[in-house]
């Protein structure tokens, strides 16, 4: 090999080398930078997303405990002790009129 081919082995080896640099930096700024933009945007979006679902499940879990007080009885003031006193006294006007109806038959 002489001093000339070992030269024309450098300068092909620095154009491979070059060429190569070039399509890397091309593939970097064309689609690594790209898909680096789109991961983030997709980051934000999800995190917001997350930020609304923890938000719509703290409303729903509030929801949910307002009705939980309001139909479990508490000695008075649910919606299902109000029921349940209702009931009795539909009850207790049930049993008067039948008795009354047994009673008082024909007046």
């Amino acid at each position: 090999m002489t001093i000339k081919d070992l030269g024309d082995l450098i300068i092909w080896a620095g154009g491979v080398a070059a060429a190569l640099s070039a399509i890397g930096f091309l593939v970097y700024r064309v689609f690594v930078r790209a898909f680096v933009r789109w991961l983030k945007e997709q980051i934000v979006e999800t995190r917001q997303e997350l930020g609304e679902t923890r938000q719509a499940l703290g409303e729903t879990k509030q929801t949910a405990e307002a009705v939980h007080a309001e139909v479990t009885p508490n000695h008075g003031t649910s919606l299902k002790d109000a029921v349940t006193r209702t009931e009795q006294k539909v009850d207790q006007l049930d049993r008067r009129f039948t008795d009354h109806l047994i009673n008082h038959p024909g007046s």
